[in-house]
């Protein structure tokens, strides 16, 4: 039950509002948000530019996640479906949000930016601590650059704050949602009586004339995709060149001349407690944050340890649980706390140090001395990083003569044993099924299932961080299933469809006759009236699937009066008409309410807040300048 009422407080308008991306930082800088390149421009907006290369970017970027979350959608397909004016759209949002916050003087710190995402525990290692080998790996998978990613995930820190600023006023009354959880939570005991379609199945005999003309009818349900058998070669990087086959002399060498690579800044672990206050407060301000910071030392000196405090005291963005803002190198934070932070000793605590934030109170817990690791340390590293390089210096060499040796009709199994790389063959597949076997790009997958049997593919095909070398050995078009083949199945969709009808008009008989019959009499013509207890407004009789026009006209009707019409139904023992009335109705039930009241107060007062955002956004809209130059660059035409 209460599941339900969880995902109805959850609407899609809140969840676009408040998407941040879950991803990482750098701790060294943001990166500049207002950057226009010089380039032909795609739109205006109050006069900030929106550039080619920025829409290019973001419609990549689009345009690749959409093609990995949806293996048979095509590029074209996307253009169709006006996927640039989205991302145009998308853009011009952006930076609405973005002239909003600089007039009214949102903006969101390096600090800020840091403690957000340092906390969210994908990128932290076992010990809860923010990994900077996990960051990079991630950023890697998912082809972004650091300012990339800095620049996304604050923009989104951004427009949360706008939201939240704007959505502040934003309150319901109790009464709305309890009246919101009533109208959701109260149920229906419903008569019914099932007529099924297998009642009438045996006596209908389809013709000949009608199958051939159900086929035609419906020749797209019988469509075989093409198909092709492809000889492959996958080509990865990392198995052109293995870390044991480095000698360790060279890994020395290598780990001399690229020594900047490992060198370790100092670093601390640091907690704090902070309390805010703005470089331009005035004495009155400034004295009573002293006050404060001089109970909270107070509190520490007393015996209380530094994270109870720092959990009591901290705002919810100051810092992680505890204070904690996890391993801290110089350059990663403002100047007044990275003096106080590294000039402490591990376990100490700090005397209140003013920032541009406020006042810290620092712990530093652990201490790691910066410097140069030996080579045995860090040996392993060394190999693996020698080896990823020499494999991407080999790639395109190895690619290149594959692709060349393909071209000439030279067995694909004879390049792969030569190079160490897997080979295999499909046998027949779809385009679809080729690119969960193969790992390529839809577009790739097309260029396979059209390519001709027995001839090579002429170039590489991406397959994520990898390529694919191939030769079609079979294919097979697109092509219908003949009628022979499918007869039987055509044959059986007719009779469904007949005894469906049949069904229908069954019901309807016996529905004239409940008006004038009482329940057991004979214009019920023997048909058996059951009863369905506790029929929610999502749900359905039990053993049918869901009718959302049954069951709305059910929570209208009122009790005792048989609904006018018939419904069909698929249930567990076969599919029919059904017959419905409202037996009764059942309140909800009080002890459920009271479990659930907060979860409806704060899905009434989202539902608000949502309401206010989205006025506020039409009238950015409305109220701006903007002005598209280049719309066929937009729409993708001649692309």
């Amino acid at each position: 039950m209460l599941e339900y009422i969880r995902d109805k407080s959850q609407s899609l308008g809140v969840k676009l509002a408040f998407a941040l991306i879950i991803l990482v930082f750098v701790f060294w800088g943001v990166g500049n948000f207002n950057d226009r390149s010089a380039g032909t421009l795609v739109a205006v907006v109050n006069g900030d530019a929106i550039t080619m290369r920025e829409f290019e970017s973001a419609y990549r970027n689009a345009e690749e996640n959409l093609l990995r979350s949806n293996p048979g959608v095509t590029r074209e397909q996307l253009k169709q479906q006006q996927l640039g004016r989205q991302v145009l759209r998308d853009l011009v949002t952006q930076t609405l949000l973005s002239q909003e916050a600089a007039r009214t003087g949102v903006t969101v710190t390096p600090v800020e930016l840091r403690v957000a995402i340092g906390s969210i525990k994908s990128f932290q290692n076992e010990k809860g601590q923010f990994d900077p080998g996990v960051y990079s790996r991630i950023l890697a998978a998912q082809r972004l650059t650091p300012a990339q990613f800095e620049q996304d995930t604050a923009r989104e820190m951004l427009r949360k704050k706008i939201y939240d600023m704007v959505t502040a006023p934003a309150w319901a009354d109790p009464a709305e949602a309890q009246k919101r959880f009533e109208f959701l939570r109260e149920k229906r005991d419903v008569d019914y009586i099932f007529i099924n379609e297998a009642d009438f199945a045996a006596s209908i005999k389809p013709t000949d004339e009608e199958v051939a003309a159900y086929y035609e009818s419906h020749k797209a349900q019988f469509a075989v995709p093409a198909k092709a058998d492809v000889s492959y070669v996958l080509v990865n990087p990392q198995d052109l060149v293995k870390a044991s086959s480095i000698s360790s002399a060279d890994a020395q060498k290598w780990y001399e001349e690229n020594a900047a690579r490992f060198e370790q800044k100092e670093e601390v672990k640091a907690a704090h407690i902070l309390v805010p206050l703005a470089e331009d407060a005035s004495e009155a301000d400034v004295k009573k944050a002293q006050d404060q910071a001089a109970k909270i030392e107070a509190e520490l000196k007393s015996g209380k340890s530094f994270a109870a405090v720092a959990d009591e005291h901290n705002g919810p963005n100051a810092a992680g649980p505890g204070g904690e803002l996890g391993w801290v190198k110089r350059g990663m934070t403002v100047k007044p706390f990275e003096d106080a932070a590294f000039a402490l000793d591990a376990g100490k605590v700090s005397a209140p140090v003013r920032s541009q934030f406020g006042l810290h109170i620092i712990k530093v817990e652990e201490k790691k001395a910066g410097g140069l690791p030996p080579f045995k340390q860090v040996e392993a590293e060394v190999l693996a990083t020698m080896a990823q390089e020499q494999g991407v210096d080999k790639l395109h060499d190895v690619v290149d003569s594959l692709v060349e040796d393909n071209i000439l009709g030279r067995p694909l199994k004879q390049g792969a044993e030569k190079y160490g790389l897997k080979w295999g063959e499909t046998g027949l597949l779809s385009a679809a099924d080729l690119v969960n076997t193969l790992g390529v790009t839809a577009e790739g997958a097309s260029v396979l299932v059209g390519t001709p049997a027995g001839n090579p593919v002429d170039t590489a095909l991406e397959a994520g961080k990898s390529y694919v070398v191939a030769r079609v050995l079979k294919s097979e078009p697109a092509t219908t299933a003949p009628l022979d083949s499918v007869k039987g199945q055509i044959v059986k969709a007719l009779i469904a469809e007949k005894a469906l009808v049949a069904a229908m008009d069954a019901a309807s008989q016996v529905r004239k006759d409940l008006d004038t019959a009482p329940l057991g009499a004979a214009g019920l013509k023997g048909r058996e009236v059951k009863i369905a207890k506790g029929v929610e407004r999502n749900g359905g009789l039990p053993g049918f699937a869901p009718n959302p026009e049954m069951t709305e006209a059910l929570f209208e009707a009122k009790a005792g009066q048989w609904l006018p019409v018939a419904y069909a139904v698929e249930g567990d023992n076969g599919s029919g008409a059904v017959l419905v009335r409202v037996k009764g109705v059942q309140p909800p039930d009080a002890a459920e309410w009271d479990m659930v009241k907060d979860i409806m107060a704060n899905a009434v007062t989202r539902d608000r807040a949502n309401a206010l955002f989205e006025m506020f956004m039409q009238r950015l809209a409305s109220s701006a300048k903007i002005k598209v130059y280049n719309e066929d660059f937009v729409d993708r035409k001649n692309m």
